[in-house]
C-alpha cells in the first residue's frame, strides 16, 4: 500500500482508497491528499500476487476497506471495476468514485486487439503506447516517464487475466444492489479507450450517481488535477457526515 497522509486532515472525512488502471502509475493519484484534505491510500493491484480476476480484486479491496474505514473507493479505468466489486462487498465504503470505466466492456471495440497485443509484444513500446493513449492533455515530462515504464515491474500474465476478466464480467444487472450509495462518474471527453455512452450509462445504473465530463483523455486525475480534485472535494462534501 502506498499511503499519503493529509496534512492538516479534516474530520468527518473518509480515506480515499484510489486504485489505478491497468498498467497505470499510482502517480496518477500524487496530489490528491494535500488537495482534499483527506488521507490517501494507493492500491497498486497489479503488483499483488493475484489472482488478478475482477471478483477477486474486489474481495481484496473490500478487506482493505474494512481495514481502513469508512472509505471512499476511487477507481481508474479497471480500478474503477475493481471499486464497483468492493463496494458490493463492503459496508465500510460510504461513496465511491470511477473515473472512465463502465459496468461492462460492451462496446469497447479494441480490447480483444489490446489484450493480443499485450501477448504478443510486450515491451517498451507497447508501454508506451498505451500510456500516451490514456492521456490527451500534455502531462509533465517526469510523470509521462513514470506512465511509460511502470509496466516494466510488472508481469505480462496479471495484465493479461485482469483484462481478460475485466472483458468478462458485467456488473450491470448488481448495481441495483449499491441503493443510493453516493458516487461520481467521471469522464473524460476525449477518452480514445472509454466513451462517453459507457459513462452514461453507469451513471444511470447507479441510482446515487452524479455524471462530471472534463476536458481531458482516459486519465483525469493527472491530466488536470486541479478541476479533477475540485470535482472530488465537492464529492466529499456532500457525503453523509461530513464536516
Amino acid at each position: 500500500m502506498l499511503i499519503d497522509r493529509a496534512p492538516g486532515r479534516r474530520s468527518g472525512l473518509p480515506v480515499l482508497l484510489c486504485l489505478p488502471g491497468t498498467m497505470s502509475d499510482p502517480v496518477i493519484f500524487e496530489g490528491l491528499a494535500a488537495a482534499t484534505g483527506t488521507d490517501v491510500v494507493v492500491a497498486p493491484w497489479l503488483e499483488w500476487p493475484g489472482p488478478h480476476d475482477m471478483a477477486s480484486l474486489g474481495a481484496e479491496v473490500a478487506v482493505l476497506a474494512e481495514r481502513y474505514g469508512p472509505v471512499v473507493l476511487l477507481g481508474h479505468s479497471t480500478g474503477g471495476v475493481i471499486a464497483l466489486s468492493a463496494a458490493l462487498r463492503s459496508r465500510r465504503v460510504r461513496g465511491v468514485v470511477v473515473c472512465d470505466s463502465g459496468a461492462n466492456m460492451h462496446g469497447h471495440g479494441d480490447v480483444d486487439a489490446i489484450i493480443d497485443r499485450v501477448r504478443a509484444q510486450w515491451g517498451p513500446e507497447l508501454w508506451r503506447a498505451v500510456a500516451r493513449r490514456s492521456v490527451h492533455v500534455p502531462v509533465p515530462a517526469k510523470v509521462a516517464e513514470r506512465l511509460d515504464a511502470y509496466p516494466a515491474g510488472l508481469e505480462r500474465d496479471a495484465v493479461l487475466a485482469a483484462l481478460s476478466s475485466q472483458r468478462d464480467t458485467d456488473l450491470a444487472p448488481r448495481l441495483a444492489e449499491l441503493g443510493r450509495l453516493p458516487a461520481l462518474v467521471v469522464h473524460g471527453r476525449f477518452d480514445r479507450a472509454r466513451t462517453l455512452g459507457h459513462a452514461r450509462e453507469l451513471a444511470g445504473l447507479l441510482e446515487g450517481s452524479e455524471l462530471v465530463v472534463l476536458e481531458s483523455g482516459h486519465t483525469p486525475p493527472v491530466e488536470l488535477p486541479e478541476r479533477f480534485a475540485a470535482e472530488l472535494m465537492r464529492f466529499l462534501a456532500r457525503l453523509p457526515g461530513a464536516g
